[in-house]
C-alpha cells in the first residue's frame, strides 16, 4: 500500500507508536518525521528522504532503506536487523544501541557516524 500526502500527513500526526508493517514509503518525504518506536518490520523505505527523522526505538527489521537519505537521523535503539541499507546515506546519523545484525550496508555513506 503506497499513501497519498495527505493520508501521510494524517498518519504522523497521530499520537503514540505508529504501526506501518510494510508500508510502502518509497521515495517519501519524512525529514524531520517523529517515528519514535514506530513498527516499520518489513517497510519500503527505498530513496525515503528520513534527514534528521526521529527513529529512537523504531523496529525496522528487514526493512527496505536502499538509498535512503538518514543523514541526521536518531535511529538509537533501533532494530535494524537483517535491513537492506545499501547506499544509503547515514552522516551524522546516531547509530547507538541499534541492532545491526545481518544488516546490508554495502557502500552507505557513514561519514561520521554517531556510535559506530
Amino acid at each position: 500500500m503506497q499513501f497519498t500526502s495527505n493520508e501521510l500527513f494524517f498518519l504522523l500526526n497521530q499520537p503514540g507508536p505508529l504501526w506501518l508493517v510494510q508500508a510502502d514509503l518509497s521515495n517519501a518525504h519524512l525529514s524531520c518525521a517523529n517515528l519514535e518506536k514506530a513498527d516499520l518490520r518489513g517497510a519500503n523505505l527505498s530513496g525515503a528522504d528520513l534527514h534528521g527523522a526521529n527513529l529512537k526505538g523504531a523496529n525496522l527489521r528487514v526493512s527496505n532503506l536502499c538509498k535512503a537519505n538518514l543523514s541526521f537521523a536518531d535511529l538509537s535503539g533501533a532494530d535494524l536487523s537483517e535491513a537492506d541499507m545499501r547506499e544509503a546515506n547515514l552522516s551524522e546519523t546516531d547509530l547507538r544501541k541499534a541492532d545491526l545484525t545481518g544488516a546490508n550496508i554495502k557502500g552507505a555513506d557513514m561519514i561520521t557516524v554517531i556510535g559506530r
